[in-house]
Parts: C-alpha cells; sequence; structure tokens
C-alpha cells in the first residue's frame, strides 16, 4: 500500500490511528498506466502481441469477441 501511495494511485486518511487508504485514480487511469508499461517492458511495444497472448491465455466469450471487433474496426 505504500508504494502505491507513493505513486499516487492510493490517497491515505491519517486523521485516525489506522490508515484508510482510497483509490486517488479512476480504475481506468490506472489500467492505462499498467497495460502501457506492460506493453513496453513485457511485449517491447508490440500491440499485436499483447492481444495476441490475451486471446491464448482465455476463453473469450462471442460478447468479448464481438466488443474486440468493433474496436479494431474504429481504429481502421
Amino acid at each position: 500500500m505504500q508504494i502505491m501511495y507513493e505513486k499516487d494511485l492510493l490517497k491515505r486518511d491519517e486523521s485516525s490511528k489506522t490508515h484508510i487508504y482510497l483509490p486517488a485514480q479512476s480504475e481506468a487511469y490506472v489500467q492505462e498506466k499498467v497495460v502501457g508499461s506492460m506493453l513496453d517492458r513485457v511485449f517491447a511495444g508490440s500491440t499485436e502481441k499483447l492481444v495476441l497472448r490475451a486471446l491464448s491465455s482465455k476463453n473469450v466469450s462471442a460478447e468479448e469477441l464481438a466488443n474486440i471487433k468493433k474496436m479494431v474496426n474504429q481504429k481502421k
């Protein structure tokens, strides 16, 4: 928690004896930062490798595939 606090991902309420942590950033913001970092470090910046690995590592529902196709078509 301390590391996440230092990275400004959490806020800390120190008004009581027990510290209370709250999110400092939105879920979308954190996901974008984590995926971007992982994309660079693990997949050498290759979005294709990231997507192919994600699709091959888990069963994907028809609805998820439809959403992925829709997003790909919007990027064209």
